[in-house]
């Protein structure tokens, strides 16, 4: 899969930028990928990559990521994965003026996977966005208290499991 020929120029186009980065992801391990994230906050952009597990799992980690959302005060994020039924990549991109969804059908055969292995893009309703997913964008401010900072740190620090990292300097992010 291939990067968008130019810089992204709008929401949409970030959120597709971010599809392809997953996709060629996917080539590069060869093997399933996490979660990207893409948070837009007052500060700059931050990235992580989350490892989810089963449905129960997911959900504490995505009550752990709107949190993050809440403290950090995103504006928009993007979120790209890997998509088991149908096979492929999705991205979806929110804001509170703009939701984006789109979905790229990959085929596992033959391997290894190449950019071959993918079909085009597809621009999906925003009817299939997924509720939970939809949930994480913050509706309003709200005061973090000394315990949830730090449980924050221990999962998205410099230290953290899954460190944030400022994407454009490059550097983990003390939150």
């Amino acid at each position: 899969m291939e990067a968008l020929p130019h810089e992204p120029r709008n929401f949409r186009e970030l959120v597709e930028s971010d599809l392809r980065r997953a996709g060629r992801l996917l080539i590069k391990v060869q093997d399933a990928i996490d979660w990207q994230f893409r948070l837009a906050t007052p500060k700059g952009d931050l990235h992580m990559s989350v490892t989810m597990g089963g449905y129960m799992e997911q959900n504490a980690m995505l009550e752990r990521i709107a949190l993050l959302m809440h403290w950090k005060q995103v504006g928009a994020f993007s979120m790209a994965a890997e998509s088991r039924l149908p096979t492929g990549v999705y991205a979806v991109g929110l804001s509170k003026q703009e939701r984006h969804n789109c979905f790229a059908h990959f085929n596992p055969l033959p391997k290894p996977w190449t950019a071959r292995n993918f079909d085009r893009i597809k621009w999906l309703p925003e009817k299939h966005i997924e509720p939970r997913i939809a949930a994480l964008l913050p509706a309003s401010p709200r005061t973090m208290s000394p315990a949830e900072v730090s449980s924050l740190q221990e999962w998205f620090g410099p230290e953290g499991r899954f460190p944030a990292v400022h994407i454009e300097s490059g550097e983990l992010v003390k939150l």
